[in-house]
């Protein structure tokens, strides 16, 4: 670990204990100025079937401002297939369990529709929250439910919702993988 001073902003440690490599390059880009690397531990850390890194799931819809029925739905379907799978890192391996997932959305409409589907899929001890609830936690999947159709229907502006902090945060969350 190295401990950057920079004299405006106080000491930067260069070093994440808990992302995957393919994930943390994703975070430094957008927040670290390509400063931020894994710790090498974190390169061990992988889920059976699926590739490290962030992946994005298209979810069409249209004119939803705060709740997406549809991505709900998709959250619910994605965390049937993923629960059971090989989850490994550096202290070995095990099932992946309902617990080990965040669902993160922006709005607390979503967040409603989510836990709702979750719990009549079976699902309802996956965490479900907002970026601000989830600040320094993390999982070894995370799934983003963004719930606006598009930057235009967004109910608070899109750099709300694109906030480079707030997806950082989302982000950073995750050991391995992250969807949307």
């Amino acid at each position: 670990m190295n401990l950057v001073s920079e004299p405006d902003r106080g000491y930067f440690l260069d070093r994440s204990w808990r992302m995957h490599p393919a994930v943390c390059a994703a975070s430094s880009r957008l927040s670290y100025a390509g400063q931020l690397r894994s710790a090498p531990d974190a390169e061990k850390r992988h889920l059976q079937g699926i590739q490290p890194g962030i992946a994005t799931i298209l979810v069409e819809h249209e004119a939803n401002t705060t709740g997406s029925l549809e991505e709900a739905e998709q959250v619910a379907r994605l965390v049937g297939d993923l629960l059971g799978r090989t989850w490994t890192d550096e202290y070995g391996s095990r099932q992946l369990a309902a617990t080990d997932i965040l669902v993160v959305t922006p709005y607390n409409a979503q967040l409603n529709q989510i836990r709702t589907g979750l719990a009549e899929s079976g699902h309802d001890e996956v965490a479900v929250g907002t970026v601000d609830k989830f600040q320094g936690h993390e999982a070894p999947v995370v799934i983003v439910s963004m719930a606006s159709s598009s930057a235009v229907d967004s109910a608070r502006r899109a750099d709300f919702v694109l906030s480079r902090n707030r997806l950082n945060v989302a982000i950073s969350a995750l050991n391995t993988l992250r969807t949307s």
